[in-house]
């Protein structure tokens, strides 16, 4: 379960200075400076996921990119996960950035990030205190040192109070990721379906109501693919599959 909390350092709310993009979620969901995203779950498959997408909003140049983790309270980041870049990195350190520095994500004018970018808790913790993990996206100039405006800066925080909902996992059962002609797959509730090309892109999409479900993906390329799964209840499930 997550809950979105937003919280302004400043009355009024300060704007990012001289900011060239914008941060979403998987439902189009403005991420804000000082926004807590809160979770009742962690680890993977259970809803603990904040997948994001960045867009450039430079109408004329690419822009420079990377995620920081910045401090963690109750935790040291042993057990968090962030995914940038193509990479995913587990148990980071504070101070330590996505991709590496001096690495960073360029993004096209008018580009959107792909699906596989997210932030992710694998830490239980004692199961009274809260834990946060503070990050902050950041943009530069070409040469991936100097700094474009303000830090975009929120917390994922898992709060083991929650607990655990029923909407927290999709109720469905794939029968195999590796597909010749057809996926199939079993659903015990209504779900939507999209199909993703390694470049972000939806080459498939559906609605679909209970039973076993047949689809013909013998369409696609022979590659990989990120299938994603929603709920009515806003619980979402990701997986890849290889069409061959």
């Amino acid at each position: 379960m997550k809950i979105k909390l937003l919280f302004l350092a400043l009355i009024g709310s300060v704007a990012i200075a001289n900011a060239q993009f914008t941060v979403t979620n998987e439902n189009g969901d403005i991420l804000q400076d000082g926004d807590v995203l809160e979770y009742g779950t962690y680890g993977y498959n259970t809803g603990a996921n904040y997948d994001f997408f960045v867009t450039n909003d430079n109408p004329s140049e690419e822009i420079y990119t990377r995620v920081e983790f910045v401090d963690a309270v109750n935790a040291d980041g042993s057990q968090f996960e962030i995914c940038y870049a193509g990479q995913c990195y587990t148990g980071v350190a504070v101070g330590f950035t996505a991709p590496p520095t001096p690495g960073v994500r360029i993004i096209a004018v008018g580009e959107t990030t792909g699906i596989g970018n997210h932030f992710l808790n694998g830490d239980p913790g004692d199961g009274a205190y809260v834990i946060d993990y503070i990050c902050a996206f950041h943009q530069y100039e070409a040469d991936g040192v100097t700094e474009i405006g303000t830090p975009l800066t929120f917390t994922y925080r898992y709060n083991p109070t929650l607990g655990v909902k029923d909407n927290s996992t999709v109720n469905l059962t794939i029968q195999s990721t590796v597909i010749s002609n057809n996926l199939v797959f079993n659903v015990n509730e209504p779900v939507s379906m999209k199909v993703y090309d390694l470049q972000g892109r939806v080459v498939k999409q559906a609605h679909f109501e209970t039973g076993r479900q047949d689809v013909n993906m013998s369409d696609l390329s022979s590659q990989s693919y990120i299938l994603q799964f929603n709920n009515e209840k806003g619980a979402t499930q990701t997986t890849r599959i290889i069409v061959q």
